[in-house]
C-alpha cells in the first residue's frame, strides 16, 4: 500500500510539472531606436524591420477627439518597444503617449500617459534606455515606463 501511495505521488508530481507552462527567461523585446511610421490611406502603419502592422485610426480619433481635421492631417507616428514588450506610441501634435500591450490579434491601450494637457508636442522622439523609455519633446526630457512619466532635469 505504501508503494502504491509513493507511485501515485510521483505520477501526480510529474503530471503537474508537465502541465506547467514553459517560460524562456530572461527575454528582451526592446527596440534600440524609435520607428517613424507613415500612416497609409487605410489608417494602417507598418514597422517592416520588426514585422508589426496595425491600424491607428481609433487612436487618432481618441487623441484628436475635438479636432477631426488634426486626426486626418496626421501622417506619421513614432513607435518604440521596451524590454518587457510594451509599445509606446505618440506623434506630432499629440498631448499623450499611448502604452500598448499585445492582445489576441490586436494591440490594446494599456495606459495613456498625459505629457501636457494644454500644449501639444512639436516633435517628440523616443530613445531606449536600460530600464525605461526616454521621450524628448524639444528641451523637455521624460522618463517613461508602462505606469507613467517623470520629467527629467527640469520643471513640468
Amino acid at each position: 500500500m505504501k508503494k502504491i501511495l509513493i507511485l501515485i505521488s510521483m505520477f501526480t508530481s510529474l503530471a503537474m510539472i508537465g502541465c506547467s507552462s514553459l517560460q524562456l527567461q530572461p527575454a528582451d523585446f526592446a527596440w534600440q531606436a524609435d520607428e517613424i511610421l507613415e500612416i497609409n490611406s487605410k489608417g494602417m502603419v507598418t514597422a517592416k524591420q520588426y514585422s508589426v502592422a496595425f491600424t491607428v485610426t481609433p487612436l487618432l480619433a481618441k487623441e484628436f477627439a475635438a479636432d477631426s481635421m488634426a486626426a486626418k492631417n496626421t501622417n506619421e507616428v513614432r513607435l518604440i518597444r521596451d524590454k518587457a514588450g510594451f509599445y509606446y506610441l505618440t506623434g506630432k501634435k499629440f498631448k499623450n503617449v499611448y502604452v500598448l500591450a499585445q492582445s489576441d490579434g490586436a494591440l490594446a491601450v494599456s495606459n495613456t500617459i498625459v505629457i501636457s494637457a494644454e500644449k501639444a508636442m512639436d516633435d517628440p522622439k523616443f530613445d531606449q534606455k536600460e530600464s525605461y523609455i526616454e521621450l524628448w519633446n524639444g528641451k523637455e526630457k521624460f522618463q517613461l515606463t508602462k505606469s507613467g512619466a517623470t520629467l527629467l532635469g527640469g520643471k513640468k
